[in-house]
């Protein structure tokens, strides 16, 4: 069924997606459709080509009072025959009998829908190209800023703040991908009748349902109906909740990485923190994301569920579902774009918490040095060791290895062995390739 009731949305961005998907919205679809299935039909000689003409004259609003919509809609119940009713008054009496002749209820709401999660869509679509070039822009600026890299909360190995941004921005385009992949798989509308055999229209019917696709301007009708089969709006949710997890994936990093422990990213956003603590500034943007990115997340059940209906079709479909997800994930890129903008990065702050450890995040470039020296294993036992008694004696692993008789020879030979930002290996490759694919699109 179609979005017959409206509601407010949080960010301009997600007003607009709620727009689409309006009562207003959806009538005027509806409108569209019976205008374009009038003129088929009248081409084909099948109603007055004075009806098509009057149909498609007044398939606009103007034409569609709402106040009447709404008596008709408490009279008979059905949603789509109080919206005919109401239009059907202000045809010329000879172009009434031909309203809606030979559809149903399921192919309209099913075409209308599908043109308005292609609208929806792309202007997802958009947004997230918006917060793509922007992660792409913070990427290419801090492709050498040195930090350490985390791994199940500890510190693994130097790398850079450009190239973590980059797996964000890796992630996020498959995210772009997905999306368009449905956009450009399900362009089509459905006209094929009650039960998908075309009976209303005889053998005519394959050839005015591709007619009145051509006139929306949608691709080729499949060869099969699909009113009972769910699962392509099962897809669109999967598509938009996994792009909600990358959100949230990215906001929450941001928000662990602006704490006061580690401080290498700010919102500088100026919100207060607290009403009771005047020190505090709370990362709200970054919140906001994770919050919302559950939320949009948690929309995709009830589409999952959609698929198993009862036999050829039931009335287990709510377009509100599908609203409610692609508002809410337009408010969410909002906040994301958002957050993005006011990024402040803290070099000296990740520069600070990359020393921490003291060089042990060193460790694995000091193995594989001394590899060619003492074999791969001897080498991982020996910096084990160094490690421990770094750890032990709470001095840099560069001290334990100087009091080393047999790592002095290697320390003589490579004295910038223990400089973090000597062993970056491919991070800034990594990121000028990731920044590159964006920008060549």
């Amino acid at each position: 069924m179609l979005c017959l009731s409206d509601d407010p949305s949080a960010t301009p961005e997600g007003a607009a997606v709620h727009e689409i998907f309006s009562a207003r919205a959806s009538v005027a679809g509806i409108l569209a459709f019976e205008a374009a299935l009038a003129r088929v039909q009248a081409r084909r000689g099948l109603i007055p080509q004075a009806a098509a003409e009057d149909m498609a004259a007044k398939a606009q609003l103007s034409f569609f009072p709402e106040d009447e919509w709404a008596r008709h809609r408490a009279k008979v119940g059905h949603p789509l025959v109080a919206i005919l009713d109401t239009w059907r008054a202000q045809l010329a009496p000879g172009s009434r009998e031909w309203l809606h002749y030979g559809a149903t209820t399921a192919d309209l709401f099913n075409t209308v829908l599908v043109q308005q999660l292609q609208a929806a869509g792309a202007r997802l679509v958009a947004q997230m190209r918006g917060i793509e070039q922007r992660m792409a822009d913070i990427a290419a600026e801090h492709r050498a800023t040195p930090m350490v890299a985390r791994t199940l909360g500890r510190h693994a190995l130097p790398f850079t703040f450009g190239m973590k941004v980059a797996t964000w921005l890796a992630e996020h385009g498959r995210s772009i991908e997905r999306l368009q992949g449905w956009l450009a798989r399900y362009r089509t509308g459905i006209l094929s009748g009650a039960v998908g055999t075309y009976a209303s229209f005889g053998d005519a019917g394959p050839t005015i349902e591709r007619e009145v696709m051509a006139e929306l301007g949608l691709d080729a009708p499949e060869a099969v109906d699909w009113k009972g089969s769910r699962d392509r709006f099962a897809e669109f949710g999967c598509a938009v909740a996994l792009a909600a997890g990358t959100a949230g994936h990215i906001g929450q990093e941001i928000f662990l990485l602006c704490g006061d422990d580690l401080d290498e990213l700010r919102e500088a956003t100026g919100a207060v923190g607290s009403s009771t603590m005047p020190h505090k500034s709370n990362p709200s943007l970054s919140i906001e994301v994770v919050s919302r990115a559950r939320e949009v997340s948690a929309r995709l059940q009830p589409l999952l569920a959609w698929i198993g209906i009862v036999y050829e079709r039931d009335s287990a479909q709510h377009g509100e579902v599908l609203r409610e997800m692609c508002a809410g994930m337009a408010d969410l890129l909002a906040m994301l774009q958002r957050l993005l903008d006011v990024l402040v990065v803290m070099p000296q702050n990740m520069a600070a918490n990359l020393a921490r450890s003291q060089g042990l995040v060193l460790s694995e470039a000091i193995t594989f040095a001394l590899a060619g020296r003492l074999g791969k294993h001897s080498a991982h036992e020996k910096m084990k060791q160094l490690a421990r008694t770094a750890q032990a004696q709470g001095c840099s692993l560069q001290q334990a290895a100087l009091a080393d008789p047999a790592l002095a020879p290697l320390l003589a030979e490579t004295p910038g062995l223990f400089d973090a930002t000597s062993h970056l290996g491919q991070a800034l490759a990594i990121t000028d390739a990731a920044v590159a694919r964006v920008r060549q699109r």
